[in-house]
């Protein structure tokens, strides 16, 4: 198997995330006027819409609907919308071109994930070693920092912070082209479930994963709570000029890939488990010391630590999903998974924040995001009883 191919698309991918991504309440704020409650409003309702994509275009894959021609077709929306947004000022016009947005482009991290564990599990068919999602996830890892480069310059002095639409648009262009250079999605597992959305759902709510859903239910919307408003909070509460807020955020991406690399070490030490339960905890941590003590020094320090989030959250649960899953449903457990818990912690996370930040401020919506994290953590390491490796479901 070729690798440049998925790996350009993950960097491409996760570089369109990460043009907007760590801007979105700033971006509503500043260059459409929203007040906090609309950014609330606007991020909810988009989330609303979610809930049916995800399950569609990865049940599509696993009916052996070639995954490249649906990824052409999300970026292509995904590209519209946008350009969409950055010249609409109507409040309900640019929410209905982001809810077209959101919509569109959530489920292509679960595509790209679900392509890749089926080409691996192909490989294993076939006699050969495996491959490791984090040597894969890596690329992502690096693409969402790559937008900064660019907006420490579209962002400096008194430029707009809307021009993060045209960063983004630029990589959804160049990530549809990319969908070229993929090889023809692996089919070699012999398709026996009927229904897979089904069986997603049914091996997600089966008793042994419950604990995981809850548990991670609460760190996603923890996740979907501060990190649109922390860049409200990087510049009400420190001070830090829009070109400098993704400079930031990319340092604890940079640092990410130090912990990506050395994941198969951290599970051989602390487990399956251990690593959720540090990560987690190192979020609830890092937040709570933010909001106590905000200043640039403090926001370039809890980024050592940021790696060790994502690890928790969407690294390790992406694997975990793969292993519970079986042949035939694959691309669709990604996808429920994102129905059942990323799309509604999205929805409830958002709510928060914006009543939270409407009554009080950013500083009380980083630590809500603490305490959220917190639960989460405890969640998982008091009720989650496998740890290492899960076995397969089937």
């Amino acid at each position: 198997m070729n690798l440049y191919p998925i790996k350009i698309q993950f960097f491409l991918s996760y570089a369109a995330l990460g043009s907007i991504g760590p801007l979105m309440a700033l971006l509503l704020k500043e260059a459409k006027d929203f007040s906090p409650r609309q950014i609330a409003l606007t991020l909810s309702i988009s989330s609303i819409g979610m809930l049916f994509t995800p399950a569609l275009m990865t049940y599509l894959a696993d009916k052996s609907i070639d995954s490249r021609r649906i990824l052409r077709f999300i970026f292509s929306i995904t590209a519209g919308s946008l350009i969409a947004v950055y010249y609409l000022n109507d409040p309900l016009h640019v929410t209905i071109s982001w809810t077209i947005y959101s919509i569109a482009f959530i489920p292509t991290l679960p595509l790209l994930d679900g392509y890749f564990f089926n080409h691996n599990q192909h490989l294993k068919e076939r006699g050969e070693k495996g491959l490791e999602y984090q040597k894969i996830r890596i690329w992502g890892s690096i693409g969402f920092i790559a937008p900064s480069a660019i907006l420490f310059f579209t962002l400096s002095g008194e430029k707009s912070i809307a021009n993060s639409l045209w960063c983004a648009v630029t990589f959804c262009i160049l990530s549809l082209l990319a969908t070229y250079l993929m090889q023809e999605p692996a089919s070699s597992e012999k398709v026996t479930v009927k229904k897979p959305t089904r069986e997603a759902f049914r091996v997600l709510l089966s008793p042994k994963l419950i604990p995981f859903c809850i548990g991670i239910f609460f760190s996603y919307t923890a996740a979907n709570c501060y990190y649109p408003y922390l860049s409200v909070f990087f510049k009400e509460s420190i001070g830090i000029q829009n070109n400098h807020i993704a400079a930031i955020t990319s340092i604890g991406v940079a640092i990410e890939i130090i912990y990506l690399l050395n994941l198969t070490n951290l599970k051989k030490i602390l487990g399956f488990r251990g690593v959720m339960t540090l990560g987690l905890f190192s979020m609830a941590v890092r937040l709570s010391i933010l909001a106590t003590f905000p200043t640039l020094k403090t926001a370039l320090i809890i980024q050592i630590f940021h790696g060790l989030e994502i690890l928790s959250m969407f690294v390790l649960p992406i694997m975990y999903l793969d292993q519970v899953s079986g042949p035939g449903f694959r691309n669709s457990i990604q996808g429920a998974f994102t129905i059942l818990i990323t799309v509604p912690s999205r929805l409830l996370g958002f709510v928060i924040a914006g009543e939270i930040a409407r009554s009080y401020g950013a500083k009380e919506v980083i630590y809500a995001g603490s305490i959220l994290s917190a639960l989460g953590m405890l969640i998982i390491f008091v009720f989650l009883k496998k740890d290492n490796k899960p076995e397969n479901s089937h």
